[in-house]
């Protein structure tokens, strides 16, 4: 009985988002750990704390420089938490430029960028000078394409990306998939999947990430992410970000 009870107020919890006003949703600049094809509007910013495994933190922070370009930088340091000792990972430069947003009929943005991923502990002993968690993968490519459901607006994102600090790693290039599915103006659910590689072959190595976010007021937002890979235990994470204009 006592499970029945919490089954139907999750349930209706639930459609009390779904019928929240929908209108106020934003186009996000990432699903969890990837990116999509949106940039930032000219003269708005963007910035972020992601707090991840062993007390680790990620700093981002970017502008808008027209409507099709933004620029910024990202800052991790590894044990910025706790009582391990601090560990600064090389800081790496954020870029995008957005090709095209496609057409009334067939909406579709393509863009290409850098950016810093998540790098699963088991990879990291493999590259001798990468101690971190995190990596620079760039360039990368993203395709964003929104999709209509319920009656609304979700994207889905395509993308691939190379290694490129703290090394040089083609072969390692892979892909990546997300989908962004807002329920309302302040929740959306998330998810992913990277390090597919050209040949769809070494499972064991994709990473698969699920989240949900909350945003208030379009301004603030707080994301509870958890990634997955074979054979290691979930990572969780979270991310807190804020958004606006000069």
């Amino acid at each position: 009985m006592k499970k029945n009870k919490i089954f139907r107020i999750i349930l209706c919890v639930f459609f009390m988002f779904l019928w929240m006003d929908l209108s106020a949703q934003t186009r996000g600049f990432y699903n969890i750990d990837t990116p999509t094809a949106f940039t930032a509007e000219r003269g708005n910013y963007d910035i972020s704390l992601l707090a991840y495994d062993r007390g680790s933190a990620e700093f981002k922070a970017f502008v808008g420089l027209a409507s099709f370009a933004h620029l910024g930088v990202s800052f991790d340091v590894q044990g910025a938490i706790g009582k391990d000792r601090m560990t600064p990972n090389v800081p790496g430069v954020i870029g995008k430029i957005k090709f095209t947003d496609g057409w009334e009929s067939w909406p579709i943005s393509i863009a290409v960028g850098y950016d810093s991923f998540f790098v699963p502990w088991h990879n990291l002993y493999a590259v001798e000078h990468n101690s971190h968690n995190r990596s620079i993968l760039g360039p990368y490519l993203a395709i964003t394409k929104p999709i209509y459901l319920f009656d609304d607006e979700q994207y889905i994102t395509w993308g691939i990306h190379t290694p490129v600090q703290p090394d040089y790693l083609p072969k390692d290039t892979s892909y990546y998939m997300g989908i962004d599915f807002p329920l309302n103006s302040a929740f959306r659910l998330k998810g992913e999947i990277e390090r597919v590689f050209w040949n769809f072959k070494k499972h064991e190595e994709w990473l698969y990430g699920v989240g949900i976010r909350y945003t208030y007021m379009n301004q603030l937002s707080i994301e509870f992410d958890f990634l997955f890979k074979e054979h290691e235990k979930c990572n969780r994470i979270i991310r807190i970000e804020y958004y606006d204009r000069f």
